[in-house]
């Protein structure tokens, strides 16, 4: 019988000729393995440093904003209980290239988890002639969705605006949040109190 097992034979050479990202956690969410699509997008995206020989041991979680934990500790922990993946559209956007992908989790054994995320969508970004001001708090910070990447707009109460060379050349700190859209949409099981933008 074929192993299936993380690490194997099988499992490398399959993810590692996938386009799509794909890595592996254990148990504790922690990064086994990243196949070389992982590094190529790092590098497209010029963050080098995360490579997956560099993170290896990382912990996936200390990544996602706080505003996104319990929905995926959430998901996590459903895999894992029912042994069956679930699929989720996420955004994953730089200033000048609009970007969707497709993450499934699946469960690999009783406790790991090997997730592949797949390009379904990308195109050029729009420049913003937005002016910043619209969007800073008074500490000067700027409240970007999780999900969607748009930030919210100050002056016009439920709008939020995709204007992320506006972000990228004003140097605005970034804090995450849902907008309302995304919360219903993508994140409808996420308790209503935490919702930050009610």
């Amino acid at each position: 019988m074929p192993d299936y097992t993380i690490g194997s034979s099988l499992w490398r050479e399959a993810y590692d000729k996938d386009p799509a990202i794909i890595y592996a956690l254990d148990e504790d969410l922690r990064l086994l393995r990243c196949n070389p699509a992982w590094d190529r997008f790092a590098g497209d995206n010029g963050a080098a440093d995360l490579t997956g020989s560099r993170v290896l041991g990382a912990c996936i979680m200390d990544v996602v904003p706080d505003v996104l934990q319990d929905f995926y500790h959430n998901v996590y922990d459903s895999v894992r209980k029912f042994q069956r993946p679930r699929s989720h559209v996420f955004e994953c956007s730089s200033p000048f290239v609009s970007r969707s992908f497709l993450m499934r989790i699946l469960p690999v054994g009783a406790s790991c988890f090997l997730v592949v995320n797949t390009l379904i969508h990308e195109e050029p970004g729009q420049p913003g002639t937005a002016q910043v001001e619209r969007y800073t708090d008074m500490d000067g910070v700027v409240t970007l969705c999780a999900n969607c990447r748009r930030a919210e707009h100050l002056t016009e109460p439920g709008r939020w605006d995709w204007i992320p060379a506006l972000l990228a050349s004003s140097g605005a700190l970034v804090q995450p949040g849902l907008c309302p859209f995304c919360f219903a949409y993508h994140y409808p099981a996420r308790p209503q109190e935490h919702h930050p933008n009610r």
